[in-house]
């Protein structure tokens, strides 16, 4: 997915899968499985003896099938980093969805994979993009409004694109929180959605910093393109989004 947008938007992403499915796990079984950590450490390995992360603007990550493939994603922006100090370092913290109080279940990773998340990732991002449940999971505190996601979200003292937030009936909010600064913009909540809205609203976020965007510009954006592929799709009656839709 999150190739698929940066691709559309003009970039050309180098791509490190960690599983191979056939198809969304939301959909019954995939098919496929993890990408061996070895061969996943290996290719981290390919890219920095090829220079990429010199000519690199920004590292993604998103789903992991390990604690091993989070150390080895570490390791490979930490050296990164030294070589290219400007690159910008987007995590979004795949690793559930559910009550947003983060302590009735929700998890789909193994819980030592979504800690190695929390502790070796979040210190490394620059901008991160959880939902309401991954962000009260790394933050032990409730999300349950919009008072109680920006106080959460203060607390990982690092810029957070947060979604999913409640806000009242039918509706919910995407919220940045910055510094000082929060901004946010409220959306229906629909029935029915296709899998992968938080991958496409990460990709979304990052071409959008990309290209000079940030704050409530970036907020707004991000949320109005999103709702715009999922009604789209919905429309469309597909399980999957139609990136077509991407204004």
């Amino acid at each position: 997915m999150s190739a698929a947008v940066l691709t559309r938007a003009g970039f050309t992403p180098e791509h490190v899968p960690t599983v191979i499915f056939g198809r969304h796990p939301g959909l019954g079984a995939p098919g496929g499985g993890a990408v061996p950590d070895p061969v996943f450490s290996g290719a981290l390995e390919g890219l920095l003896a090829h220079g990429a992360h010199i000519r690199a603007h920004a590292i993604l990550t998103g789903y992991f099938a390990s604690a091993e493939q989070v150390r080895a994603a570490s390791a490979f922006i930490q050296t990164a980093k030294v070589a290219n100090p400007d690159l910008f370092v987007l995590v979004d913290p795949i690793c559930g969805d559910g009550v947003a109080d983060g302590t009735a279940g929700g998890l789909y990773v193994k819980r030592e994979t979504a800690e190695a998340i929390a502790a070796r990732l979040i210190p490394l991002a620059d901008l991160i993009t959880p939902n309401a449940f991954e962000l009260a999971f790394l933050t032990g505190r409730p999300v349950t409004d919009a008072s109680s996601a920006e106080a959460a979200a203060r607390t990982l003292a690092r810029p957070v694109l947060v979604t999913s937030v409640p806000d009242g009936p039918g509706r919910l909010r995407v919220m940045m929180t910055d510094a000082g600064a929060s901004c946010s913009a409220s959306v229906d909540r629909l029935e029915g959605v296709p899998h992968g809205t938080g991958d496409l609203l990460a990709a979304l976020a990052l071409v959008a910093h990309l290209r000079g965007e940030g704050g409530q510009a970036l907020c707004d954006h991000v949320t109005k393109a999103c709702e715009r592929v999922i009604r789209v799709s919905l429309d469309a009656g597909s399980h999957d989004l139609v990136l077509d839709a991407m204004p």
